[in-house]
Formats: C-alpha cells, sequence, structure tokens
C-alpha cells in the first residue's frame, strides 16, 4: 500500500497544475543553458568558470537531493512537498533577478535546485497514485512533455528574453506560472497511511553522498583553474572514490537507507536509470551549441535558439509515439534506439568546420534527430522506473530516475563545457567545439550498449 493515497476532483486541472510545476525547472531554471553570456555580460567582474558553474549548479543540487526529497514525500504526502518545492521556485527566482552580486545568483540558483529536487518526484507520485494502466501513460506522457519540453523550449524562450527584454523576465514569468500552479493544485489533499510507521531519515549517507558528488563536481567544473594534475585536483578524485566506496557500505548496512540498492537488483530498474544518466548528458551538447553559436559565430541568444526549434517539433511528436510503443513493443525498442538517434544529431553539431550557412542546416537536422531521440525516450524509461517498483518505493524511485537525469544533465554540462573551454585555448573554438561534441557521441554509445545489454526484453505490466 502506498504511503499516501490522492484524491483530486478535476484531473485535468491536476495535470495542467502539475506541467506548469515541473516547467519551473526545465523551462526556466534550465535556461541559464542559453543565457550564459548575458549572464556573464551582468556580472563583469566575475570569472567564466563560476558563470559555468551557476550554470550546472541547479542541475547539481537536483540530483544530489531528489532521493531525500522521494523518500520524504513518501512519508508526509506528495502534495505537501510540491507546494514547497513550487514556494521555493518562487523564492529562488526572485533571488535571482536581484543581480547586487555574484552571491545571489549563486544563492538563487542553489535554491531552484532544492525546488526541483522536491517537485520532480513528488508530482510523478502524483500522477502514479491518481491514475493507472494506459491513463497512467497517457499522463506520464504529459509529465515528460513538461520535462523534456521544456527543456527544449528553455532555449528558444530564454534567447527571446535575453535579446529582446532582459534575462531577469526569464524569472518573473516563471514566478507568475508558479503561482498559477499552486492554485490549479489546491483541491489535490493526501490522505495518510494510518499503518504508516515513524519518518527515519538516513543523514549519514545524504552526508557522504553530498561530499562524494560535490569533490568530483569541483574537480569537473574548476579543474581548469585548479590544475587537471595538481594535489587539489587529485585528492578531489580520492574523495570521490573513497566515498562512493564508503557509501556503498554505509547504505548496506542501513535499515532505512538513504538510497534504497535494493532497487537496482531490478535490471529492468537499474538499465533504465543508467542509460537515463548517460542519456542526460545531452543536455551538456545543448549549453554547449549555445556558447559556440554566440561566441564562435556572434549569433544572438535569440537566433540561437530559433535553430533549437526542430528538437520541440520531433520531439511532440515522438512522446506520443513512445508513449504508444509500450503497449505494442515494451519499452525496450524505444530505450535501446534513442541514444542511437541522440547520437546522431549530435554529430551533426559536430561539423563546426562547415561554412555558418552550411553549419546551421547540419544543426537544424541535427536538432531534428535529437527531439526524436528524446521524446521516444522519455515516456517508455519513466513508465518502466515507476511500474517495476513496489507501490509504496514509487516516490523514492521516481527520485532516483530523476536523480539520474539531473545528475546527468549537470555533469555532462560540466564535461562537455569544461572540454570546450580547456581546448578553446589551444585550438580554434570550431575545433574545441567539434571535440567536446564528440565527446558526448562516445557517452551516448556507452548509454546504447548498457540498454542493449541490461535492459530485459519484457512488457511493462499495468499495475
Amino acid at each position: 500500500m502506498s504511503q499516501t493515497i490522492m484524491k483530486a476532483q478535476t484531473p485535468n486541472k491536476v495535470i495542467l497544475g502539475v506541467i506548469l510545476s515541473i516547467l519551473t525547472y526545465g523551462l526556466f531554471a534550465q535556461a541559464f543553458l542559453n543565457i550564459a553570456p548575458e549572464v556573464q555580460a551582468t556580472y563583469s567582474t566575475t570569472s567564466r568558470s563560476i558563470i559555468n558553474l551557476s550554470v550546472s549548479l541547479t542541475s547539481l543540487i537536483t540530483g544530489i537531493f531528489m532521493v531525500a526529497a522521494g523518500n520524504i514525500a513518501d512519508k508526509i504526502g506528495y502534495t505537501k512537498i510540491t507546494y514547497i518545492g513550487i514556494f521555493l521556485s518562487i523564492i529562488g527566482s526572485i533571488i535571482i533577478i536581484l543581480p547586487f552580486h555574484t552571491s545571489f545568483l549563486i544563492i538563487g540558483r542553489i535554491v531552484q535546485g532544492f525546488s526541483a529536487a522536491m517537485i520532480m518526484p513528488a508530482t510523478i507520485s502524483i500522477f502514479n497514485n491518481i491514475f493507472e494502466g494506459e491513463q497512467r501513460r497517457k499522463a506520464l506522457s504529459y509529465w515528460s512533455l513538461g520535462a523534456f519540453g521544456g527543456t527544449g523550449l528553455a532555449s528558444l524562450f530564454a534567447g527571446t528574453m535575453a535579446t529582446f527584454v532582459a534575462w531577469q523576465w526569464i524569472f518573473i514569468v516563471s514566478i507568475v506560472l508558479s503561482i498559477i500552479a499552486l492554485f490549479l493544485l489546491k483541491n489535490i489533499k493526501d490522505v495518510q497511511d494510518k499503518n504508516r510507521g515513524p519518518i527515519e531519515f538516513d543523514f549519514a549517507g545524504l552526508s557522504i553522498f553530498v561530499v562524494m558528488i560535490g569533490a568530483i563536481s569541483i574537480f569537473i567544473t574548476q579543474g581548469e583553474v585548479l590544475g587537471w594534475g595538481s594535489l587539489t585536483s587529485i585528492l578531489l578524485i580520492a574523495v570521490f572514490v573513497i566515498g562512493l566506496i564508503v557509501f556503498v557500505i554505509v547504505e548496506q548496512r542501513k535499515h532505512a537507507p538513504f538510497l534504497d540498492l535494493t532497487l537496482f537488483s531490478n535490471k529492468a530498474f537499474l538499465g533504465t536509470v543508467v542509460t537515463n544518466f548517460l542519456l542526460n548528458t545531452a543536455v551538456g551538447s545543448l549549453a554547449l551549441f549555445n556558447i559556440y553559436t554566440q561566441q564562435g559565430l556572434g549569433m544572438t541568444a535569440f537566433s540561437a535558439g530559433l535553430i533549437t526549434i526542430p528538437y520541440i517539433l520531433t520531439m511532440l511528436i515522438a512522446i506520443k509515439i513512445g508513449e504508444k510503443s509500450i503497449a505494442k513493443l515494451g519499452p525496450k525498442p524505444a530505450l535501446v534506439s534513442a541514444p542511437l538517434l541522440l547520437a546522431a544529431g549530435l554529430i551533426m553539431l559536430s561539423l563546426t568546420f562547415l561554412g555558418s550557412t552550411a553549419y546551421i542546416v547540419s544543426s537544424l537536422i541535427g536538432f531534428g534527430f535529437f527531439g526524436i531521440g528524446i521524446g521516444l525516450f522519455a515516456t517508455p524509461a519513466l513508465d518502466t522506473a515507476v511500474s517495476t517498483t513496489p507501490k509504496n518505493k514509487v516516490g523514492v524511485a521516481s527520485a532516483i530516475f530523476k536523480m539520474a537525469s539531473t545528475l546527468g544533465g549537470a555533469f555532462g554540462i560540466a564535461i562537455i563545457v569544461a572540454v570546450y573551454s580547456a581546448l578553446s585555448n589551444t585550438v580554434s573554438v570550431a575545433a574545441a567545439g567539434s571535440a567536446a561534441f564528440i565527446v558526448n557521441v562516445v557517452l551516448l554509445i556507452a548509454a546504447f550498449v548498457f540498454a542493449l545489454v541490461v535492459i530485459p526484453k519484457v512488457s511493462v505490466k499495468d499495475k
């Protein structure tokens, strides 16, 4: 039995409210992928490495704390956690639009990270409890549309705001939509399970996880400044490796672990989560594309965003195809083919040696493949993650799945942008961009291999 039972009299309002709430991350918080140069101009005395850190910081915080939020949501209620997350999104946006000092920017991005960590798993669980069977898949496809579609629209929307108004208006709009989301979700009530035990939380596991992920993140984002082979960098790698070993040992001994490792005994869940992590590193190429076209080709944020339109259009179509394919073929065909489609799209983006016009055409085609891959993957992956998990662990399972997404995106941004920044000091920006895109292609090929080998060829059964 699930820890909370959802009651809602107006499912359509719930769906719209959930979509608006998750847009606070996908569309607005992720807007930083497109406006890094504009933010750099606002904070002209701040180093590029700090601005790059602010771009990936929200995804990083979201990934680190999402499992904790999912655990808490399973205990105290999905609606309560969603409300708190929306309020934090409003607060984070207010802090960011006050560009008095870089510290405001960093604090605002951290608050946005905590917000998304709460909203993502809680809203998946809301849908999972309100809907069943085919209706659940449709609802989850809307969730995917909001999450992945928001990220797809972020580039165009952010570019439009930054070019014609001011980048701060991105977060003013976010505040308005967050208030509307609160109104639409006001009729959902959590009915607590009377047999629920006391809330237990693994602070030791969370602490080790934060230190471990923080160390590897600092190494990736600040390695160029620190020196990749410096003593500090070596110590950061050592902290990560030792932390990972200690984390696994500690979690296996916990009665109520921070990260329930038993979920990974399910090969369908394991394969989907790891593939999801590797696939989402492609978010780094979205950030790189915007940086390269603005720095290397002299395009505005708006014109760079226009080139991503095929991504949005093809994804909208592919999400419905992915949803329908589950019942007919099972989830595996979509999960295996998606990384290859994304890799094909990034190869088209890597052709930076072409002239400006030819490269734009190549990029338009590439983003078409990109959207198809993301769209096919979205619903089958999410449905597999929640439908192969015991109902009383859906919150934490959803959190692990989305943690994989956000950490994959954060590490993708950090790695791909770091490669580009490091190489652009010694070679042309075109060559640096091409090499960084190819690094991402290698990660996507790894995703394809993992999905092919690990994910079982079975249909997902309705609960």
